[in-house]
């Protein structure tokens, strides 16, 4: 007979794993001396691996001693289905986790930051986006709950990809007026790829876009849009109805936008 040393070497798991096993009733010695030592036959050793290995699938000792006591591969079956089925749920994920952070670290440098409240013509790359629905209200209740809304759909791991994100509402003529109840929806760019459930796709156009940086409120917006329409004017320039309202940063701080947007303008 082997000692529980020499039996926990062959075994390939240790001394306190054996006595772990014997105090839950799973696994016993054959022989226990009347000093408490214990004694392990060969032969044992095919039961403990096996036992051994169900742990390494993630089975828990009251499974494996159920499985023990009636001899059934339909039991054993049962419960290794669910742990594959635990082990595809976690490759999901773990699946998922590495095509956002690859995502972000493939993404180009962030926009530069300009001065703000100062007009220029920057040109755009076409851009797929995702979008939510459409505002109604226009409220800060309302932006939370579409906000919501529509990462859950997306998944919330898409706010740290690092790609493009923001609102896109119409409002023509750089119409500071009209920008405080102007309908919106919120944008999330994505890849060709992406499964974005039942959520919509739409396409910023490649092309010159008038632009404006400035502080993400309503106040600092509208001076934005009534300087950016000065400008439209003096030059003479022809613009689209929508207004891209594009964050410059990750971080989100009011109203689902972060401190500094970008104003755009597709020009015609």
């Amino acid at each position: 007979m082997l000692t529980i040393q020499k039996f926990a070497e062959l075994a390939g798991t240790t001394r306190r794993t054996l006595i772990f096993y014997d105090q839950k009733d799973l696994f016993h010695p054959k022989k226990v001396a009347e000093n408490g030592y214990r004694y392990y036959d060969y032969d044992q050793l095919y039961t403990v691996t096996f036992i051994l290995e169900l742990r390494q699938l993630g089975l828990s000792i009251s499974e494996i001693k159920s499985l023990n006591a009636n001899h059934s591969s339909d039991s054993l079956n049962t419960n290794l289905k669910s742990v594959l089925d635990q082990i595809n749920q976690q490759i999901d994920n773990l699946t998922l986790l590495r095509e956002t952070l690859t995502t972000r670290f493939d993404q180009p440098a962030p926009a530069e930051t300009l001065p703000q409240n100062r007009p220029f013509t920057a040109t755009e790359t076409a851009t797929l986006f995702c979008r939510s629905r459409q505002s109604v209200a226009c409220t800060e209740k309302e932006i939370a709950e579409i906000y919501a809304d529509f990462y859950q759909q997306l998944g919330k791991l898409k706010l740290v990809n690092r790609q493009d994100s923001g609102f896109l509402t119409q409002l023509p003529g750089s119409d500071a007026n009209g920008y405080p109840t102007a309908s919106f929806c919120i944008l999330k760019a994505v890849a060709a790829r992406t499964n974005t459930q039942d959520l919509p796709l739409l396409k910023k156009p490649a092309g010159q876009y008038v632009s404006i940086d400035t502080t993400n409120d309503t106040k600092h917006i509208c001076l934005a849009l009534t300087i950016l329409a000065a400008y439209i004017q003096k030059n003479q320039l022809k613009i689209d109805d929508q207004l891209w309202q594009m964050n410059l940063d990750e971080s989100f701080t009011s109203k689902g936008s972060s401190n500094l947007v970008r104003l755009q303008y597709q020009l015609l």
